[in-house]
């Protein structure tokens, strides 16, 4: 079976000085890293027209250039909603500039130029981790069942952000102040299953998410994500996700043995 293939991250480049272009373009091998560039700019105007009709996910953006400069960029951005994370690199040691790019609150790192190679390798494998974790977190707001019941809405979004908790139904539907037996139709109507299988699937994806993103001991994870009995763990997510924990954790930080993992 094919190994699973690393998510690429859409980047743009904006700087006036054409040679920072070529050297940040050449210095690494973007795609390798999770990257592809798909577009480079002297011009800051035209970069944010651009960036305007066909969002990337990442700009690497200068902060002095002569038509915008990259704290006015980011400003509009941030102003037009682009849902866009900034690299900011400068020729410039100038701390003010930084504290006020990161103010922003859509930057990943500031860096001088020319930047080493090992320094934008590392950079690059740190902002994968958080564009990949911002990809997850939208999936999972995405995955919460759409119901014509507000209130039923309201308390299937209570248990996304509560289910490190011990969380009973009889008293989440009087907290939300809906009959229990209604709330259990409700459940298997809009959801597909009981009120414990949609909780143990969001307990499972976080625990997913954790073993992929962190170096956090399995029992750590059990009582992040809610259970307490690291056994009992054990065995809700090899049946919910077809491998142990640490088979799991294995899997995913070594993706060429994915097809060896699903035999199991």
């Amino acid at each position: 079976m094919e190994a699973e293939k690393m998510d690429t991250y859409r980047v743009y480049l904006v700087d006036d000085e054409p040679w920072a272009l070529v050297y940040l373009e050449k210095i690494v091998k973007w795609e390798d890293l999770g990257f592809r560039i798909t577009g480079k700019f002297e011009n800051s105007m035209e970069a944010f027209n651009q960036a305007v009709s066909d969002p990337p996910d990442v700009i690497f953006i200068d902060i002095r250039m002569p038509e915008m400069d990259g704290l006015s960029f980011m400003r509009k951005a941030v102003e037009a909603g682009l849902p866009c994370r900034f690299v900011v690199i400068s020729g410039f040691a100038e701390f003010s500039y930084a504290q006020e790019a990161i103010r922003m609150g859509v930057v990943c790192d500031y860096c001088l130029k020319p930047i080493a190679r090992d320094k934008l390798t590392a950079l690059l494998g740190k902002l994968h981790l958080i564009l990949e974790e911002q990809k997850e977190k939208q999936q999972e707001k995405e995955e919460i069942p759409l119901t014509e019941n507000p209130v039923f809405q309201e308390l299937l979004t209570y248990m996304h952000g509560h289910f490190q908790e011990k969380l009973v139904l009889k008293e989440l539907a009087e907290q939300f102040h809906l009959n229990a037996n209604y709330c259990c139709a409700l459940f298997n109507k809009d959801t597909g299953g009981s009120f414990s299988e949609y909780l143990t699937s969001i307990r499972m994806k976080e625990a997913e998410r954790l073993l992929t993103h962190t170096t956090l001991s399995l029992e750590e994870i059990a009582v992040q994500c809610g259970i307490q009995d690291y056994y009992y763990f054990n065995k809700v997510f090899k049946k919910y996700s077809g491998a142990t924990p640490s088979q799991y954790r294995k899997q995913r930080k070594n993706p060429e043995n994915r097809a060896a993992m699903e035999e199991i």
